[in-house]
């Protein structure tokens, strides 16, 4: 995606009506973070912006404003990335909601964004919506700094293919012999998977109880509309 200086890539994760003729839009930037501006005149039949503020397209942004709700004041789109379709939208949807609860204003995760922009590729292209979904969750809970570390567990030992785990708040990865037989038992061998980047999807299914419970606590704790939607409706995993 290329971008002229003073401009800003950016994705539409949310938007609501303004006044009569606006919108305000909140904004995923690469370099700026979850930014709210308003976009004066975009409900107009005949407003430039009217095709151009759509989810899951990427679009080079100006924005002005010294107060925390900017004026947007040039948007276009980029090009060269296709949305989600059919159920993958409802996937797609479910990020935006992750990504509108879990970052702060102006909190810069460029890294993110890029894997973001992976997530809809990989969407559009029709992988897994399992893999997709499970590989963000990863991806926004280390960039908010409640990463799962596949590499050692509470004690500092790194992980044993031949044991099994158990996942532990402020804690980490504690010995399935040591903990009681109602908590949820992860194999080493998809830890070790894990820490060498590799998301199957037996382990992806395997991780969502954890994932859910850290996104929660951590995230949204009320739970996420979109979530809801995609399991009631799409049953993806």
């Amino acid at each position: 995606m290329t971008r002229l200086a003073g401009q800003d890539i950016a994705y539409m994760l949310h938007a609501v009506p303004y006044k009569e003729t606006s919108l305000v839009v909140e904004l995923f930037c690469r370099d700026h973070g979850r930014l709210p501006v308003v976009a004066k005149g975009a409900k107009r039949p005949h407003s430039a912006l009217r095709s151009v503020l759509l989810n899951f397209q990427p679009i080079a942004v100006r924005f002005t404003g010294k107060s925390e709700v900017k004026t947007l004041t040039q948007a276009e789109w980029c090009g060269a990335l296709m949305p989600p379709e059919g159920k993958g939208l409802f996937a797609g949807y479910y990020l935006n909601e992750l990504l509108m609860h879990g970052l702060g204003r102006e909190d810069p995760h460029p890294e993110l964004f890029d894997n973001y922009t992976q997530a809809l590729e990989s969407l559009y292209a029709g992988e897994d919506l399992t893999l997709c979904v499970r590989r963000f969750e990863i991806a926004l809970l280390s960039a908010l700094g409640y990463g799962i570390d596949f590499s050692q567990d509470s004690e500092g030992a790194l992980i044993s293919a031949e044991s099994e785990y158990c996942w532990m708040p402020e804690r980490g990865w504690i010995d399935a012999k040591s903990v009681g037989e109602d908590r949820q038992r992860i194999s080493g061998r998809h830890i070790n998977a894990l820490e060498a980047g590799l998301l199957s999807r037996e382990s992806a299914l395997i991780l969502k109880p954890l994932t859910r419970s850290l996104l929660t606590n951590h995230v949204s704790s009320k739970g996420l509309l979109s979530r809801a939607w995609m399991e009631q409706l799409v049953k993806y995993d």
